[in-house]
């Protein structure tokens, strides 16, 4: 039997709507990737930077692309939006050995 090593994400991802905007990150063959609606950025590239701010009454997330502000979102503290975010953001790949 020939050992095989596989890395794979613990979740394929997710998107939300605010207000007209669609935002998400997915797991696609080539890698993490986040969309701003029809904008798709590579989270595997260095290009990218995210700041995540979760305050008592509002929460605040930017995104940035080669230095750029690309997406800047504000709502408030009990919308569940951020966590799913920084949960996929911090979720490593898994170095998975089948027999």
């Amino acid at each position: 039997m020939l050992n095989q090593e596989r890395s794979i994400m613990n979740k394929q991802g997710f998107y939300t709507k605010i207000g007209s905007d669609f935002i998400g990150v997915f797991l696609s063959q080539e890698g993490p990737r986040l969309f701003v609606n029809n904008e798709v950025y590579d989270l595997t590239a260095p290009s990218w930077d995210v700041e995540m701010i979760r305050g008592r009454s509002r929460q605040m997330l930017t995104f940035y692309w080669e230095g750029k502000v690309k997406l800047s979102i504000q709502c408030e503290a009990d919308q569940d939006l951020f966590l799913p975010l920084f949960d996929y953001l911090m979720c490593k790949p898994q170095k998975l050995n089948h027999a």
